[in-house]
């Protein structure tokens, strides 16, 4: 046994199929999928049974010979090598935790090493190579080299960018990714007695600070605000931009703690990103967002806007800014972060942009494409949510790259400031988009408006129900996007 482990080591492919499929999938050529080349060898019958037959190796040993992958390569070249990555990828779908497939034996290491090490691949491969949940929002045709296979190869320079955490199994609640997931988006600030603003030049710039104010209204809001999630079913909630600050950010977690029970019917709501606000010490600070766990206390995901927003002359007269110039624009004092966060839960994989960052994509597009993120929460501060404006733009975008879902949250702060004269259209603080079907048989989204008048109410549907939320589904790897994994049957 000794002797075959050694030779597995020292042959010239893996023979771990993780690590042997980042081998193959890096050396096969991106010309065989920008033209026809590898849609015909996916529909070639022989390329099918091969592949099949490699498969059902690799769930029986947990492996595949070195020997054979060399022989097929060694015959069929760039086919051969795509045989084997669909062999490989039917086989990966068994440890896939949003796939339909569960116990098989041989891949439980390779599933326990996603679960400890937050990949499916070793340290024999550079960059990760993780399992799918979401798939791009657009009608299936001639797919990209991605788009083929249930995996996602995160290349090594965009792994690197990326803060990937995969939550524990002991704390990861269950979603069942056919079943709807009420979201809950609450205003939290009202108007702009719930605010700090401060205009300030620095480096003969015009600059902007905003923070929320630390009162005992806040804290008290914070407690009622949980308390309507919970009578409403929200299992998840996204609080708005420029609500967190330091002593809020305690005062989240104590409450949130506090108040978390058991039972899912009366206390449903689990994870809740308290929005972003400056947190820390340092000058200037992070607009930093916090994704927190209920149940733990836990601090899951944080993310610092990647982009500061500036302010025109027009805006600022429009929003009714107290004190800020007449003139000229004003830049958002802050320190821009330089890495994605990304957690992968039973809910999906989920990121965190904050405002500009989702009409702003450089900054996070590739990494986030790469990883194959299910779920963006999104908490702004701007003007009131309009139908067919930036942030249902930026949205439809992210479905039809991504296929992920995106909740933008709003607070009150400047729709309350904007007489209904200047801004026309029906006001709204929340958005909820996503894939219409996991069938990708249509460019069509669902595209969801909800609205609060309070800052301790979810935005609901129906003003007249309060428990009107609305929903999104949860990660999910659907075998009809890939027609050679076998039934699930």
């Amino acid at each position: 046994m000794t002797d075959q482990l050694a030779a597995l080591a020292q042959a010239a492919h893996p023979a771990e199929p993780a690590d042997l499929f980042i081998r193959l999938y890096d050396a096969l050529p991106d010309h065989v999928f920008q033209s026809w080349t590898a849609t015909m060898w996916n529909d070639d019958a022989r390329v099918r049974r091969r592949a099949a037959e490699i498969s059902e190796i690799v769930l029986a040993l947990g492996v595949l010979d070195p020997d054979m992958t060399e022989e097929i390569i060694a015959a069929d070249g760039d086919r051969g090598r795509f045989t084997i990555l669909l062999g490989l990828d039917a086989a990966l779908a068994h440890a896939n935790p949003y796939g339909p497939y569960h116990n098989v034996p041989a891949m439980s290491g390779v599933l326990i090493q996603y679960l400890t090490e937050g990949r499916f691949n070793g340290d024999e491969s550079e960059g990760a190579l993780l399992p799918r949940c979401a798939f791009p929002g657009r009608p299936l045709g001639r797919r990209t080299k991605a788009e083929f296979f249930g995996v996602h190869r995160v290349p090594p320079e965009e792994w690197d960018r990326v803060e990937h955490r995969v939550l524990p199994s002991v704390h990861d609640p269950h979603f069942s990714r056919d079943e709807p997931v009420r979201v809950g988006c609450a205003p939290m600030l009202e108007n702009f007695d719930d605010i700090e603003i401060e205009f300030e030049t620095r480096n003969g710039m015009t600059v902007y600070r905003l923070c929320p104010r630390d009162s005992s209204k806040m804290h008290t809001r914070v407690r009622s605000v949980i308390r309507r999630l919970d009578e409403a079913g929200a299992q998840v909630a996204v609080m708005p931009e420029i609500a967190l600050s330091d002593s809020l950010l305690e005062h989240w977690k104590e409450v949130a703690f506090d108040t978390a029970g058991r039972d899912r019917h009366r206390h449903p709501l689990r994870f809740i990103l308290l929005g972003s606000g400056p947190l820390g010490p340092d000058d200037p600070p992070p607009n930093r967002a916090v994704l927190l766990d209920r149940w733990t206390g836990e601090e899951l995901l944080v993310q610092d806007k990647l982009s500061g927003f500036t302010l025109t002359a027009g805006q600022m007269a429009l929003w009714r800014l107290p004190g800020a110039p007449a003139s000229g624009t004003a830049d958002e004092y802050i320190a821009p972060g330089t890495r994605v966060g990304v957690l992968d839960t039973a809910l999906g994989r989920l990121a965190v942009l904050i405002c500009e960052d989702l009409g702003r994509s450089v900054g996070w597009e590739r990494e986030l494409l790469a990883c194959g993120v299910s779920h963006l929460l999104v908490p702004i501060f701007s003007k009131p949510i309009l139908r067919y404006r930036w942030e249902q733009q930026g949205a439809e975008r992210q479905i039809a790259a991504l296929g992920s879902w995106v909740t933008v949250s709003n607070s009150l702060v400047i729709s309350n400031a904007i007489p209904d004269e200047d801004l026309a259209g029906d006001r709204f603080t929340c958005l909820v988009a996503g894939p219409i079907s996991p069938e990708r048989d249509t460019y069509s989204e669902s595209a969801v408006f909800a609205a609060s008048h309070a800052g301790d109410r979810p935005a609901v549907l129906n003003t007249a129900d309060p428990r009107s939320l609305p929903t999104f589904l949860p990660g999910a790897a659907y075998e009809q996007w890939h027609d050679h994994w076998p039934d699930p049957a």
